[in-house]
């Protein structure tokens, strides 16, 4: 069973308890919690390109948001330029040179290291991307990579 199922059932079985032990709730309240689950959509571990990157990382649906989150235990090499962005080439594709071209910039990375969250743009269509990459823009170096 992997992460994302695991995660998912516990959710659903958390629900359903919620649901359980609140009957007398109005019925907007269950909507009202079905809006406030979260959904992971995407899961991984990053693969070296240039530098290690250590930690895991998710792209979940909240709240009507599409958010990219960085574990806790997120590391990398520290750059003046770093940057995540979805790119529509597998990860065993991309390369410093070709690591922008019609991708997706979600966000500067705001440290080299802990837990960071970042919304993606609304309505973003997540089937025309393949990887999530940390990719140092200024000099064209590709620092870590993972497949959606």
């Amino acid at each position: 069973m992997t992460l994302r199922n695991i995660i998912t059932a516990s959710i659903a079985a958390s629900f359903i308890a919620l649901s359980a032990n609140a009957s007398d709730a109005a019925p907007e309240d269950s909507t009202t919690m079905e809006q406030a689950g979260s959904e992971i959509l995407y899961s991984g571990e990053w693969t070296k390109k240039s530098f290690k990157s250590s930690g895991t990382w998710e792209i979940y649906s909240e709240d009507g948001k599409t958010l990219v989150k960085l574990s806790d235990d997120f590391r990398t090499r520290k750059a003046p330029d770093l940057k995540i962005f979805l790119s529509p080439l597998e990860a065993s594709l991309t390369t410093g040179k070709n690591a922008t071209e019609g991708s997706l910039l979600v966000a500067a990375l705001s440290s080299n290291k802990g837990g960071q969250v970042y919304e993606l743009p609304e309505n973003t269509d997540l089937t025309a991307y393949k990887s999530i990459l940390i990719h140092c823009e200024a000099y064209s170096k590709l620092w870590s990579a993972a497949n959606l």
